[in-house]
């Protein structure tokens, strides 16, 4: 059995144990807010007399102090850490960004005069080298490769001792379908019973041009396609193989032609004037009938389509290869040229001819 005062010690001895506890925890609470308080105030101290903080936050939100890669704002766990404390939360407020401006002078205002009008900044030498080099080369224009004898493959060298003559025909021309006619100017697309068409009107301003530029032609206006247009072949062979065996001098030969197109397709504006446009054909060959100089035919073909659209875009329409002759095995440099249709105009085929004739000069010129 417990006395009264057995009971009285108990209890005082309880007291004093439940006071132990509470002061204990008292004590500890008050010890770390000390300690708190005097990690803030150290950051105060530091950040203020040590001038731990920069005048300017970069726009980045971060800075570097002493060498050492940093954030600019404290974590936001110290918004909680502060908020009841008076006057730390205006203290602790992220710094504004402040912009600094260089101090004004002579060399800065005429940077910036120079930047607004030509774009330069001569603080930045990529902003030079950016806008002159657009500049320079919007005054250099692309130049195409020159297309000369040389610059052709298969291309069958001239006799240079031959072209060099001058009182020698270089030039042959004639006729397979001498009975070619233009719409505008006779009403009809071939002349009948064996006549002469337009065509050899044709033929006959190309040799004039030639002559012009001291280039001697021949021009032969022999009919072959009466009384058979579908044979005029053969006979126009044979007068191609007597032109050639009587004037060994000749370096070219031209069957001349005009196509069967609308108007619209073969005619082109030069000069204020209609002109009508040039095709090239060259002949491949055929298993029975065989063309051994077609690829330098070829070859011929591209320098005379090249020179006449360098001269006047558009003129010559192109090269076509057919597989048959043609005549064109009789020499390595001869082709069949179509020029206009049976819509254009004599007039129009002329000029032409003119500009290919000036053509031809050149290029033998180029090869004496």
């Amino acid at each position: 059995m417990v006395t009264r005062k057995e009971r009285k010690q108990r209890n005082q001895s309880r007291h004093w144990s439940n006071f132990l506890r509470f002061y204990g925890i008292y004590r500890i609470s008050n010890i770390a807010f000390i300690v708190v308080m005097m990690v803030i105030s150290g950051g105060l101290f530091f950040g203020t007399y040590l001038n731990l903080t920069q005048s300017a936050i970069p726009v980045s939100g971060k800075a570097v102090y002493y060498g050492q890669y940093m954030p600019a704002l404290w974590p936001k766990g110290k918004d909680v850490l502060i908020s009841g404390i008076p006057g730390f939360s205006l203290t602790f407020q992220p710094q504004s960004i402040i912009k600094i401006t260089p101090a004004p002078s002579d060399e800065n205002f005429a940077n910036k005069i120079v930047r607004v009008f030509a774009g330069v900044d001569f603080r930045d030498l990529r902003s030079l080298v950016s806008q002159e080099i657009p500049f320079i080369l919007a005054f250099k224009k692309p130049v195409s490769p020159a297309v000369s004898a040389t610059t052709l493959p298969n291309f069958p060298v001239f006799d240079t001792k031959t072209v060099a003559i001058t009182d020698k025909p270089l030039v042959g021309i004639y006729h397979t379908h001498t009975a070619e006619a233009f719409i505008p100017n006779s009403g009809v697309t071939h002349r009948p019973g064996g006549q002469h068409g337009e065509i050899v009107e044709v033929g006959a301003a190309l040799a004039k041009q030639l002559e012009k530029n001291g280039v001697k032609a021949i021009h032969s206006t022999t009919i072959h396609d009466y009384p058979s247009f579908m044979k005029a072949y053969g006979p126009s062979e044979i007068t191609a193989q007597k032109m050639l065996a009587e004037n060994p001098s000749i370096q070219m030969i031209f069957d001349i032609h005009r196509d069967a197109d609308k108007r619209q397709n073969v005619t082109l504006m030069a000069n204020d004037l209609p002109i009508a446009k040039i095709t090239i054909v060259v002949a491949t060959g055929q298993q029975d009938l065989p063309q051994p100089h077609w690829q330098q035919n070829h070859a011929f073909a591209k320098l005379i389509d090249a020179k006449l659209n360098a001269k006047f875009p558009g003129l010559c329409r192109g090269i076509q290869l057919v597989e048959w002759r043609y005549n064109q095995h009789l020499h390595p440099r001869a082709l069949l040229i179509e020029v206009g249709s049976q819509e254009s105009s004599k007039e129009e085929a002329m000029r032409s001819m003119e500009i290919l004739g000036d053509i031809l000069a050149e290029i033998l010129a180029e090869n004496r």
